[in-house]
C-alpha cells in the first residue's frame, strides 16, 4: 500500500489553482493509485516520462498530475494543463531523476514533430 503526498508548495498551489471538478477527479485518481502507482487501468491512465527515472505522469484529459515514486510514497510534484506542464517539468524534477539533458529533449521533441 503507497501513500500520496505532495512534494513541496509548488504541487499544492497548482493543485489548487485546478478547477473544483478537476480536483474532485484527482481525488479518485489518489484513491486508485495508492493500490498500484504504476500500472494503466480502466478508470485511471499513467505513463512513465520518457528521459526521468521514477517520474510517471496521471492523465485525465486535458489535465496532468506528475509525480515521482519514493519507496512506498506517491510524491506530486505538479498538476497543471497539459500544454503548459512539460516545459516547467525539467526544472522541478531534481536533477538526479533525469537522465536526459533539456537540450536533449527538445531535440527529440523537433525531430517527432
Amino acid at each position: 500500500m503507497f501513500t500520496v503526498r505532495f512534494a513541496d508548495p509548488i504541487a499544492g498551489l497548482s493543485f489548487d489553482r485546478l478547477p473544483r471538478r478537476v480536483q474532485l477527479r484527482f481525488n479518485e485518481a489518489f484513491d486508485l493509485l495508492v493500490q498500484n502507482p504504476r500500472s494503466t487501468t480502466l478508470e485511471l491512465d499513467v505513463h512513465q516520462l520518457w528521459g526521468y527515472q521514477n517520474v510517471w505522469t496521471v492523465r485525465l484529459p486535458p489535465w496532468r498530475g506528475i509525480y515521482a515514486i519514493d519507496g512506498n510514497e506517491v510524491v506530486f510534484i505538479v498538476f497543471g494543463h497539459r500544454k503548459n506542464i512539460y516545459p516547467l517539468l525539467h526544472n522541478l524534477v531534481p536533477p538526479e531523476r533525469q537522465h536526459v539533458t533539456f537540450a536533449r529533449s527538445m531535440r527529440r521533441r523537433s525531430v517527432r514533430a
